[in-house]
């Protein structure tokens, strides 16, 4: 007999448990133990570094659903032309939507999200990490760990994505904070408005992989917006 509750509170809690391993224990070891290597003032050195903690992440999540992603690639294999088409279907939607989102947000502030400037420095002082990462490892990534993870914790496909979308966008708002420094939270409070456009395209990325259930359908959609984002980055710099 098929569940009829809405939520799934254990799943839920374990995709809080795997957002927290990712972005904060393993990164505490990781990089503890690394630390020379990740401050060397060596590029090589410095950007394999740090690359090399994301191809561990995603070899983890990888072997967590081997099962599952083999399957999606199987089907995805079938027929990638829709799956293709549904990708660019929902990009398009949460594109426009982030566009309408962030001219709303300049009525209050001129600033650009910290993560964006977070990004931008990247770009500058580690180019290889930060391509790689951006256009292909972190979009794998994020959408195993703020998609796939949740997806047993939800029935109703808009609870879904919009739980999924909030957490998303609240850690990539919180990724601009010196979130040690509550002043600094203080004085650039309209950093919380970028809320809305981080928000809203990880509400449609929830929304693709719902509907057709394959994982890469998001993934596309996510690395086709992140390689568009650098390749913009880039132009400005």
């Amino acid at each position: 007999m098929k569940s009829t509750k809405q939520t799934n509170p254990k799943a839920f809690l374990l995709g809080i448990l795997l957002i927290f391993g990712y972005q904060i224990i393993l990164p505490i070891f990781y990089f503890g133990i690394l630390k020379n290597f990740a401050l060397s003032d060596n590029f090589l050195i410095k950007n394999i570094t740090y690359l090399s903690y994301y191809l561990i992440i995603i070899s983890l999540l990888i072997l967590l659903y081997h099962k599952d992603l083999k399957k999606n690639w199987q089907t995805f294999l079938k027929n990638p032309k829709e799956l293709l088409k549904n990708s660019l279907s929902f990009w398009t939607k949460g594109f426009l939507t982030m566009i309408l989102m962030n001219l709303i947000i300049t009525t209050f502030t001129t600033n650009i999200a910290g993560n964006e400037e977070l990004n931008r420095q990247l770009m500058t002082e580690m180019p290889l990490y930060s391509i790689i990462m951006m256009c292909l490892i972190g979009p794998f990534i994020e959408e195993l760990v703020f998609r796939k993870s949740f997806r047993p914790a939800f029935q109703n496909k808009y609870t879904y994505a919009i739980v999924t979308s909030f957490i998303f966008a609240s850690l990539h708002v919180l990724n601009g904070f010196d979130v040690l420094t509550l002043s600094h939270i203080a004085e650039n409070w309209t950093q919380i408005l970028f809320l809305l456009p981080y928000g809203s395209l990880a509400f449609f990325f929830a929304l693709a992989y719902y509907e057709t259930d394959n994982i890469f359908t998001s993934t596309i959609a996510h690395c086709t917006h992140n390689t568009l984002s650098v390749i913009i980055i880039l132009l400005f710099l």
